[in-house]
């Protein structure tokens, strides 16, 4: 009796740490997606799992109707939300600056762009 507890407590072991690092964290994890799913009112915006990005005019039992642009409205399933997008981070898209561009370059114009072509650019 006392060899076979020996033998069972690794099993044991890896059950608990199995429960531990595996079973509990999905699980939280599902119950807090389950309480997003259900949150979702009319004004949110949300996005996807394809990534679209759009804003909740009505919501149904199973689906919500999303407007992602003006007059462009489509159905998708509750579980197609990927998650809610905060203030915070439209506010962050907001703030963010286009990157300068570069200055152009003049045009060289046909004489030059011609002798350039021909050698070295040196003229003869």
């Amino acid at each position: 009796m006392d060899n076979l507890l020996q033998m069972a407590w690794p099993f044991i072991l890896m059950g608990v740490i199995f429960y531990v690092m595996i079973y509990r964290p999905q699980k939280r994890d599902q119950k807090k997606r389950s309480e997003m799913l259900d949150s979702l009112k009319v004004g949110t915006n949300i996005v996807t799992i394809g990534g679209i990005l759009g804003t909740i005019t009505k919501v149904q039992e199973d689906k919500v109707r999303i407007k992602v642009a003006e007059g462009v409205e489509f159905h998708i399933r509750k579980s197609a939300v990927g998650g809610v997008i905060t203030s915070a981070f439209t506010k962050k898209e907001s703030k963010k600056e286009t990157p300068a561009q570069p200055e152009a370059k003049p045009a060289e114009t046909p004489a030059e762009g011609a002798a350039q072509a021909e050698g070295n650019g040196e003229e003869k």
